[in-house]
């Protein structure tokens, strides 16, 4: 509850009870953290709770801001689990959920002005620009073909900005100088493609228990995704491509065909690798930077991303590896 109760400590408005309740229910679940987290470690904070004020401050705006964007894409989407739960649109409805994400990016961003002044918000201004951009950009190409390096260019905009702008504000927030603030960004958006193109493939690949919403979304809402782009010539994807686009729904049958055309075409392998080498280009940019705390960041890329499965063969650590740590 550590997550409620910081929230309200900051906010001076009267809340209904009907609306606290709500607000309480929503942050109650506050997923991994991984975007606060991160701004901590950028920071070199060792312990969450020795943050000064200003990184406290811009630590909850950032997981307020990424919370904002969850609730409206799910309300966009129609997915109907986040973290596990119903989605606020579902339980709550779409004006709920509409109103809800407003009032928490109003909130995160009186929280991240109040931290980090008008260089930091013009930063953030520009990254909700962009994933907007990106998610018209998906929306214009449902159901179609598109080049890989424009896939790869949607989901810097979508998710990797986030982490770049994110490593940059912790830098400035400790005092680091603006060339070490900006390097760590470069640390943050490799990390953050690899991090996107890893969520795209767990979409297709993982387990509902253990991602907390629901698989074969993106197939579902007709984003083509990496893992569905690599299968776009395969005449039984095609097929499930246009029943998809006709009713729908993404049926049992087309879940486990796609699975086994992503083993039978190697294109779990391929991802991986292309995960593998922007994991890379990060541990790349880290070695740049002369900083007491790098090894906590090579810690946070490698936790992140973690194999869960064989590339090889779709199955997962555990099966593959009965010892293997997942």
């Amino acid at each position: 509850m550590g997550l409620v109760q910081k929230f309200f400590q900051e906010q001076d408005f009267d809340f209904t009870p009907s609306f606290k309740e709500l607000l309480t229910e929503v942050l109650a679940a506050p997923g991994k953290g991984l975007r606060g987290d991160l701004l901590r470690l950028a920071a070199g904070v060792k312990q969450q709770g020795k943050e000064t004020p200003a990184i406290k401050s811009l630590a909850l705006g950032i997981e307020l801001l990424h919370l904002a964007t969850l609730i409206h894409d799910d309300l966009i989407d129609r997915g109907e689990l986040r973290r596990g739960k119903t989605a606020v649109w579902k339980k709550w409805g779409d004006k709920t959920a509409v109103l809800l994400g407003d009032y928490l990016f109003a909130a995160a961003y009186r929280l991240i002005s109040q931290a980090s002044g008008a260089a930091g918000m013009k930063r953030v201004n520009r990254l909700l620009q962009e994933m907007v951009e990106a998610e018209l950009e998906e929306e214009e190409d449902r159901f179609h073909r598109i080049p890989v390096e424009k896939y790869l260019r949607r989901i810097e905009k979508k998710t990797a900005r986030f982490f770049q702008v994110v490593c940059e504000l912790g830098g400035e927030a400790a005092g680091l100088p603006r060339g070490i603030s900006l390097q760590l960004g470069e640390y943050g958006r490799e990390i953050g493609i690899a991090f996107q193109l890893l969520d795209d493939l767990l979409d297709v690949t993982g387990e509902e228990e253990r991602t907390g919403k629901p698989l074969f979304q993106d197939l579902k809402n007709g984003i083509l995704t990496l893992p569905l782009l690599l299968l776009y010539d395969e005449p039984v994807f095609q097929e499930i491509l246009r029943q998809v686009q006709t009713t729908g729904e993404v049926e049992p049958w087309m879940r486990e065909r796609v699975k086994t055309l992503l083993v039978e075409n190697h294109v779990l392998e391929a991802v991986w690798n292309l995960i593998d080498e922007y994991h890379r280009r990060a541990k790349k940019q880290l070695r740049k930077l002369d900083l007491p705390h790098r090894a906590r960041l090579y810690a946070f890329a490698e936790r992140l991303l973690s194999r869960p499965f064989d590339a090889k063969q779709g199955r997962s650590a555990a099966e593959a590896e009965p010892n293997a740590a997942i």
